[in-house]
């Protein structure tokens, strides 16, 4: 039973591994094209970042 236990723990690893690499690839894809000045995720439209009201 203690071989299942240490099965979960490295599914939930891998599991959090993947999430961190596909996090981290989609910030670096956003801010390649941040640098070429095109839009992203955005709808087409620019964003003008934040405003105090």
């Amino acid at each position: 039973m203690a071989e299942a236990g240490i099965n979960i723990f490295i599914a939930t690893g891998v599991a959090l591994a993947m999430t961190v690499a596909i996090y981290f690839g989609e910030r670096a894809h956003r801010k390649n094209l941040e640098k070429k000045g095109k839009t992203w995720g955005t709808y087409g439209m620019k964003y003008e970042g934040h405003h105090n009201l």
